[in-house]
C-alpha cells in the first residue's frame, strides 16, 4: 500500500508569492489546498476529520479572524495545542525578505514551527527545505533550482528592460528643423517681458 501524501493547506495575502509556494510544494508531491483569506480556521478544524486534517499550515501571519482583530495564527495554534493535534503550523510574512529575530521568537511562542520572509531566487530552496524538514520528507532540489533559474531569468530581464532608452533615429531634415526652431525659439526668448521670466528657490529663470 502505498505512502498517503502529505497535505499542505496555505492561506496567503499576497498571491504572487502564493502561487510560488504552491509551485514549489508541488514539486515535493505534496497535497496544497490554497484557502481563502476569509476562512475561520478553526471552525474549519473542528469540523474536519482529524484524519483529513493537514500535515502542514503555512500561512501569512498578518491574516486575521473574520470579524475581529485577532491574528488567526494565534487562535488557530493554541486550538491545535489544546486539542493535541498534529498539524504544524509555519508562519509566513511576504512583506520581508529577513525575518527578524524577535518576530521569530514571537511566532514561536505562539505555537508556530517556523515563520518564513518572502520567497525569492536566491532563498527558494532553503526555504522549501526548512519546510520538507518539518514535514519528515527529503528535498528534491533539482525542480526548484529550475525555478529558481526562471525567476533568475524574469528578475533580469525587467532590470535590463527598466534601463533601456530607446532613442528614435532622426534623419537630416529633422535634425535640421528642430535646429532652426531652436534658434528661432532663442530670439524670441530674448524679445519676451518680464512675464516669461518666473522664480524657482530665489533664481530668475526665463521660461
Amino acid at each position: 500500500m502505498a505512502d498517503k501524501r502529505k497535505a499542505v493547506l496555505m492561506m496567503h495575502t499576497d498571491e504572487a508569492q502564493g502561487k510560488l509556494w504552491q509551485t514549489a510544494l508541488l514539486t515535493q508531491q505534496f497535497d496544497v489546498l490554497w484557502e481563502s483569506n476569509s476562512l475561520n480556521l478553526v471552525q474549519y478544524f473542528e469540523q474536519c476529520d482529524r484524519q483529513n486534517l493537514p500535515d502542514l499550515l503555512i500561512m501569512d501571519m498578518a491574516i486575521k479572524s473574520p470579524n475581529s482583530e485577532t491574528l488567526q495564527s494565534s487562535s488557530v495554534c493554541q486550538w491545535l495545542s489544546k486539542n493535541k493535534v498534529a498539524t504544524k503550523v509555519v508562519l509566513f510574512n511576504p512583506r520581508q525578505e529577513k525575518i527578524k529575530d524577535i518576530e521569530h521568537s514571537w511566532a514561536i511562542r505562539r505555537g508556530a514551527s517556523d515563520v518564513l520572509p518572502r520567497l525569492y531566487s536566491d532563498n527558494l530552496i532553503t526555504e522549501v527545505a526548512r519546510v520538507t524538514a518539518l514535514m519528515g520528507c527529503t528535498l528534491e532540489s533539482q525542480p526548484l533550482e529550475k525555478i529558481a533559474r526562471t525567476m533568475e531569468s524574469k528578475t533580469t530581464t525587467t532590470q535590463t528592460k527598466g534601463r533601456e532608452v530607446e532613442i528614435e533615429p532622426e534623419d537630416e531634415q529633422s535634425t535640421v528643423s528642430k535646429r532652426s526652431q531652436t534658434k528661432s525659439n532663442s530670439r524670441s526668448s530674448q524679445n519676451s517681458d518680464e512675464g516669461d521670466v518666473v522664480m524657482y528657490r530665489g533664481v530668475r529663470i526665463r521660461r
